[in-house]
């Protein structure tokens, strides 16, 4: 027996608890400082153990993956495994963008709008496309995205059940299907027909309380859509199963956790999950915001932040490491994942997403691409974090894979990926975690 190589160990401040962590399998375990030294040097000597108490300790970090038998590889497992998903495309993965209009005028959105909608001809090229992909695939996929895909509803309503129609045909298994929207004509009339077609899940954005989300998040007129998003919520929160997006950068940051309280104080909380993400100046369309936008190290830290005063104010909500096990962090690296624009091209990330070709890696009414498409396909089939000495050695590479591709390939010569917040906060995020449940626990 030897110990994991992804094992993890967080003394709690100002406690008699030390955590452990397995990056590989996500497992936690809370251990009493009075027996940490023992269990460090069974981990090192499993055949060394003294007692029955040694044996159980042994037996308990057998279990936990902590660990591992001396024939197991981890680094190999993790990569074979990648390998393997990233090539067989078992999911037939479609993001969908049947417009890029859009009702907003956000400040930091790197999307160019245009109000070309998809055509007749190209939604059935589209179901063609599916219909030949599906032929070798084990599940169906489908987000819908834009632009703003609500101002499509007629778009979504004929591809969604043909793709529905297909996946049946196939018999292949359907995912639940999402759309990634404002929210501002989310309401429950809309929600329940997108349910009725099989879109069972949504995301939405609120970037603060009124003022600050107003001032981020205005209509192409200027007009504020706070109230209505937060209503909209209340009316759909039963109906779809939605995650609340929170875009955090230096101008909003303060009043971010507004946003969670509002929500408990409309009795939204409990019905919706949330989380908090990093605004990055990215994309030719993006406004010049670099100045107001956390580095990555920056903004992990600034999490923390945000999600201790979260607990200091009663509300146990806490992120927790997402293990991969080998599946890329972002689907852009399936062979069965493809982004849909209003013109049918095919893309592999949606920030390239665009009615310009130049980053496209084909399209629907062609299954042979041009040169250049292969080359940018083929710059995500190359791209791999084994391939990067700092990702290969890394601690928490199964909870991270080498983060955005997209952007780790704009740096070739680079030793490690574009990180993950959990690279600067992972031992904080976890004591969080542990808190978190603790209180819970308490307040039954």
């Amino acid at each position: 027996m030897k110990s994991s190589r992804y094992n993890h160990f967080f003394e709690i401040e100002g406690g008699d608890t030390v955590l452990a962590y397995n990056s590989y399998n996500g497992a936690m375990a809370e251990i009493e400082k009075e027996n940490y030294a023992r269990i460090l040097h069974l981990l090192v000597h499993p055949d060394r153990a003294e007692s029955t108490l040694d044996n159980e300790f042994i037996q308990c970090l057998k279990e936990g993956g902590f660990l591992i038998a001396d024939a197991i590889d981890e680094s190999a497992a993790l990569r074979t495994n990648a390998r393997r998903l990233r090539l067989e495309g078992a999911i037939l993965t479609l993001t969908i963008a049947p417009t890029l209009a859009c009702n907003f005028n956000c400040d930091y959105c790197y999307e160019s709008h245009s109000g070309i909608r998809m055509s007749r001809e190209t939604q059935q090229a589209l179901l063609d496309f599916s219909d030949r992909h599906l032929t070798r695939a084990q599940g169906l996929r489908i987000c819908w995205f834009g632009g703003e895909p609500t101002l499509c509803l007629s778009v979504i309503n004929r591809v969604q059940n043909g793709l529905m129609e297909l996946a049946n045909k196939h018999q292949v298994d359907i995912i639940p299907g999402t759309i990634i929207t404002n929210g501002f004509l989310l309401d429950a009339d809309m929600a329940q027909h997108l349910k009725d077609l099989g879109i069972s899940q949504a995301q939405i954005t609120i970037d603060g309380p009124e003022k600050v989300h107003d001032k981020r998040r205005t209509l192409r007129s200027g007009k504020g859509t706070f109230r209505r998003i937060v209503d909209n919520l209340s009316e759909t929160a039963d109906i779809l199963s939605i995650n609340v997006r929170i875009n955090v950068d230096k101008s909003n940051v303060d009043s971010a956790c507004e946003v969670i309280e509002l929500l408990q104080h409309r009795h939204i909380l409990t019905k919706v999950k949330v989380h908090f993400a990093q605004v990055k100046s990215s994309g030719v369309a993006c406004a010049d915001i670099r100045d107001r936008c956390y580095g990555e190290e920056e903004f992990s830290h600034t999490l923390v932040n945000i999600y201790s005063r979260l607990f200091d104010n009663g509300i146990y909500r806490v992120d927790y490491p997402r293990v991969f096990a080998g599946a890329s962090f972002c689907g852009a690296l399936s062979e069965g994942y493809f982004v849909v624009s209003p013109t049918g091209h095919l893309f592999r990330c949606w920030e390239e997403l665009s009615l310009d070709s130049s980053k496209s890696i084909g399209d629907i009414f062609s299954s042979s691409p041009d040169d250049y498409q292969r080359k940018n396909l083929d710059a995500f089939t190359a791209w791999d974090p084994f391939n990067m000495v700092e990702c290969r050695e890394c601690s928490i590479l199964p909870i991270c894979m080498g983060g955005c591709p997209l952007h780790g390939m704009k740096n070739p010569e680079a030793s490690r990926g574009i990180c993950l917040p959990w690279k600067y906060n992972l031992n904080k995020m976890i004591e969080l975690k542990y808190l978190c449940e603790t209180r819970e626990k308490v307040g039954q």
